[in-house]
């Protein structure tokens, strides 16, 4: 409250920093150094670079992320880095990128110069950096240690088996994807980013700059949710500049801060395969529940909201829902065959990669627009076809009115089982067993020839073990 009464007040700015001290609790100090982030002075820069030295690491993790929040402020962050006051080593990963691609052209340079020189600016080839470490990370880690890596390097940005942030994507489903594909995401995160991960950098009117991820927008205001997982809302009135990168908001260089054997310990964690394998479905999803399907200028249908969209337990099994993040991102997937017309636009086929045998492939979905008791009994609906690894198939067919009932209302179906009530929508869970032990290479979802539209919100994969 005193720094929001006196922001350009350098004497109360210089109270509140005097208050943090090496006898300070770390959260008390990260707080106070905080709302210090909200003063507009000037010389606070200087002052919070001098302060930072003999801080403890949640302190002068807390001032660095207050310094970076203003031009002034991060000027004086290069200067002292420049003479000495701060070494590179205090910088995260994603605290030097954000100086090497600062809004600022000569903060840019200076800060590329000094992580140049000091060796922290990461290969900008990052295929040479792939191909140099792969033979040293491919040949397997201890999953154990590799679980403490994700805690210490990852936990903050992404989950996994429901624990951690939720900046990133979820790493639950990551050990359906092959070692070779999971190498290139995490050193070259840039190289093929989904449109919700991309950087925004915003500058405001008063000297502030933010990065993050744009996840919410009004009229009047944009939301960003930065690398620490704090949501900042901007009225639009006081945005000078707004830019998106074609950068991911994981920064390259993930090499500096781990050793080629902590990644091969982390691949090793992210691709064991437990009883249960929750699938990845951002990249299928092709629908958002939240926001349902408008016919004419009223009426909406098809519309699934969960009170919270943690992962989700039925009878046992785990499932991972897709966060649609108000009505900003696809969560479900939604097939349509010509015999749908209102649908044209939602896709036939789509193919989910499991890399491993199956006893069972569980999906939470069971329900479709134009279900049963609409449509004809019996047709078909949807085709789960299993690619087996020696190239064969093999098809399951799922029916409206067996396996799938219309998404309104509640009514039942001897081959799927009621597993949510959403105000006046149902979903269900229903399960196709493999015929075969063999490794499943992948599943494909292949829309049926009646007129119904199957929705499927999570599938996870039952092993054999």
């Amino acid at each position: 409250q005193l720094i929001e009464l006196r922001k350009t007040d350098p004497q109360a700015a210089r109270d509140v920093l005097a208050l943090v001290t090496a006898r300070t609790p770390p959260d008390l100090a990260s707080g106070l150094i905080n709302a210090l982030a909200q003063s507009e002075s000037p010389e606070l820069g200087p002052l919070l670079v001098d302060a930072i030295g003999p801080m403890t690491p949640a302190g002068r993790r807390a001032g660095i992320l207050a310094l970076l929040a203003r031009s002034d402020w991060t000027l004086a962050l290069v200067s002292g880095i420049e003479h000495g006051k701060l070494g590179l080593s205090a910088l995260s990963l994603d605290q030097s990128q954000a100086l090497a691609s600062h809004p600022d052209g000569k903060i840019a340079a200076r800060a590329k110069a000094l992580l140049s020189s000091g060796g922290a600016l990461p290969d900008l080839d990052r295929e040479k950096v792939i191909q140099a470490l792969a033979p040293r990370i491919m040949k397997g880690g201890d999953a154990t240690r590799g679980k403490e890596v994700f805690k210490k390097e990852c936990a903050k940005c992404h989950a996994h088996s429901g624990e951690g942030g939720k900046v990133g994507p979820d790493l639950t489903g990551m050990a359906a994807h092959p070692r070779s594909e999971l190498i290139v995401h995490i050193l070259d995160p840039s190289r093929s980013v989904e449109g919700n991960f991309l950087q925004y950098t915003v500058s405001t009117a008063e000297g502030r700059v933010l990065n993050g991820l744009l996840v919410g927008e009004t009229k009047t205001s944009i939301e960003l949710l930065d690398a620490e997982g704090k949501k900042q809302t901007l009225l639009r009135e006081d945005i000078e500049q707004l830019a998106v990168s074609r950068k991911s908001l994981m920064p390259e260089g993930f090499e500096k801060s781990i050793t080629p054997e902590g990644l091969a310990d982390l691949l090793q964690f992210l691709t064991r395969k437990g009883k249960y394998l929750p699938l990845d479905l951002h990249k299928a999803a092709s629908y958002v529940t939240t926001q349902g399907i408008r016919f004419g200028p009223t009426r909406t249908v098809g519309r699934l909201i969960f009170e919270d969209w943690g992962p989700k337990v039925v009878d046992g099994v785990p499932f991972l829902l897709v966060d649609p993040q108000g009505e900003r991102v696809p969560n479900a997937i939604l097939l349509s065959g010509p015999g749908s017309r209102m649908l044209p636009k939602s896709p036939r086929s789509i193919t989910l990669p499991i890399n491993a045998p199956a006893r069972a492939i569980h999906f939470l979905g069971g329900v479709s627009l134009l279900g049963f008791p609409m449509g004809v009994e019996g047709s078909v609906s949807m085709i789960v076809r299993l690619h087996y690894e020696d190239g064969s198939t093999e098809d399951h067919e799922l029916k409206n009115g067996v396996h799938f009932a219309d998404l309104n209302g509640g009514e039942n179906v001897p081959g799927s089982k009621q597993a949510f009530r959403l105000g006046g929508q149902q979903v269900r869970c229903l399960a196709v067993n493999p015929g075969k032990t063999s490794t499943i290479a992948s599943l494909e979802l292949v829309k049926g020839s009646d007129r119904c539209a199957p929705i499927v919100l999570a599938v996870t994969v039952e092993g054999l073990e």
